[in-house]
């Protein structure tokens, strides 16, 4: 239908009104569209949440709040913890305390201290993030982090 034809339709009494199902089904998808992108994120309250997040690194930077202590992070897997980014699991490697996402790639659920996944048992080396059986395919995501006295830190 043509635009034409949609502007006669409009000059015709609503109860005698005949809409093509082409016509109906384009207007509510672009009616969703709006919908949608009202509902996302404004770009201000993206910068804020940019803003807060660089203001929390820099208070971690200067001694903000620890995610975890060095001791607790068992020699043998990891550590589930709550850093600034998100769950993420702490583990030791070469002496040095690493962290990688605690989210699994599969299909988002959060791997416990192995390095396993609840849903569908993807397993992943905690020290690593790398994949050890699937059915996820990506590894883990590294996270920076930092240990001052015997604490771990976001870097």
């Amino acid at each position: 239908m043509t635009l034409t034809e949609i502007a006669d339709q409009a000059a015709i009494p609503a109860a005698s009104r005949v809409w093509p199902r082409r016509a109906v089904l384009a207007g509510s998808g672009a009616a969703l569209l709006a919908c949608a992108a009202c509902g996302s994120k404004s770009t201000a309250t993206s910068s804020a949440s940019t803003t807060s997040t660089a203001a929390a690194a820099n208070s971690s930077a200067a001694g903000g709040s620890p995610i975890a202590s060095v001791s607790a992070i068992p020699a043998d897997s990891g550590l589930i913890a709550d850093a600034p980014s998100g769950k993420v699991i702490l583990a030791k490697s070469n002496g040095k305390v690493v962290a990688h996402s605690a989210i699994c790639t599969h299909q988002g659920a959060v791997i416990d201290g192995t390095g396993t996944c609840p849903l569908h048992g993807s397993k992943f080396n905690p020290a690593t993030g790398a994949v050890i059986n699937g059915p996820a395919g990506s590894p883990l995501a590294a996270v920076a982090v930092t240990e001052k006295d015997g604490k771990v830190y976001p870097a």
